[in-house]
């Protein structure tokens, strides 16, 4: 793990520790960077350590604890109860907001689909989301946090079925149904529970395979907006429904697709 030094105040998230997965990159990396702003010690989890490095490097500094980095495979139990032991330690208070934003995206036709290929996606995308979220649920109730918010993933191929990617889209429909569980059950003890599910974002996963021209054809055959979304306006979705602002949503799937 490595630190940021920490200095500047204020903003919708002030004194707020917030955990995010996949703060390596893409709309993960804007979280990251846009609850900093807004005043919380981030940790930026990430199992590429040099892509959350640079992350970590970007974010401005606040006053009540530096922001933090965790090279994590959420997909393996052992390597996130480690996360949740590294993270007490270095933080007085554990997270009172997480977004869980770790993904991986492989093409493959389904009749192509291997078992190895549907395992892994399932495993970092459906169970890494499952087991950071609740092991740090675990840790809000037994510390009675206030103010506490979890935010997941999902996508709006959920409901378009895009092909060759078969496993990925069952992933992001069992996340707004896993959300959605969890939003019924931590309610008791205060903590919300919501999803964000993203169009056609600009990122690394989204870029991988094609060329600017050929997302740009896309977008304007399928979005009303005709253009592709920017992680930072997903970011500032995040933003609202891990702040206070959004204090009275829970078990909620919001898009931000651009009309698609």
């Amino acid at each position: 793990m490595a630190a940021a030094a920490a200095k500047t105040g204020g903003g919708r998230l002030a004194g707020t520790i917030a955990l995010v997965t996949g703060g390596g990159n893409g709309i993960g990396r804007a979280v990251c960077q846009t609850f900093a702003r807004e005043g919380a010690a981030v940790a930026v989890v990430d199992v590429n350590q040099p892509a959350a490095q640079e992350t970590l490097e970007s974010l401005p500094a606040v006053p009540h604890g530096p922001h933090q980095l965790y090279t994590t495979d959420v997909s393996s139990s052992v390597a996130v109860n480690k996360l949740v032991t590294d993270v007490c330690s270095d933080y007085a208070t554990p997270p009172n907001v997480v977004v869980t934003s770790a993904g991986i995206l492989r093409y493959a036709p389904f009749l192509e689909v291997d078992e190895q290929h549907f395992d892994d996606v399932i495993g970092v995308n459906l169970k890494g989301t499952f087991l950071v979220a609740q092991a740090f649920a675990r840790l809000m109730v037994q510390r009675k946090l206030q103010n506490c918010s979890i935010c997941t993933l999902s996508s709006v191929s959920l409901r378009t079925g895009t092909a060759d990617r078969s496993p990925y889209n069952t992933t992001k429909g069992a996340i707004v149904s896993l959300t959605k569980s969890m939003a019924v059950e931590l309610a008791q003890y205060n903590i919300r529970c919501n999803t964000v599910i993203p169009g056609s974002i600009r990122t690394e996963m989204v870029m991988k395979n094609r060329t600017p021209e050929e997302l740009q054809q896309r977008v304007q055959a399928s979005v009303p907006l005709r253009r592709v979304g920017e992680p930072e306006e997903v970011a500032n979705l995040v933003l609202f429904l891990a702040s206070s602002e959004s204090s009275y949503m829970t078990g909620q799937a919001v898009e931000i697709t651009g009309g698609m």
